[in-house]
């Protein structure tokens, strides 16, 4: 189910973004919505970013730490 919703945008920054969208032979709107949905899940990913920095910091390891982690796992995986 496909829903709607009305958005008002200065007329000037509409007008451009449209121009391009033509330039670029999209249609505004569905340009806007590939937009939208970009954006959304570039702040996802933001999100679990900062997620996993706050574990990182609370865990005490350091950047450094993750070659010799990685190291020692893959000798306890050959035993």
């Amino acid at each position: 189910m496909q829903m709607t919703a009305t958005v008002q945008l200065d007329v000037n920054l509409w007008n451009q973004f449209s121009g391009l969208a033509q330039q670029k032979r999209k249609r505004p709107n569905r340009l806007l919505e590939k937009l939208i949905a970009e954006y959304l899940a570039i702040q996802k990913d933001l999100q679990l970013d900062e997620a996993i920095r706050q574990q990182v910091r609370k865990s005490g390891f350091k950047e450094s730490d993750a070659v010799d982690l990685v190291k020692q796992y893959r000798q306890t995986k050959k035993s």
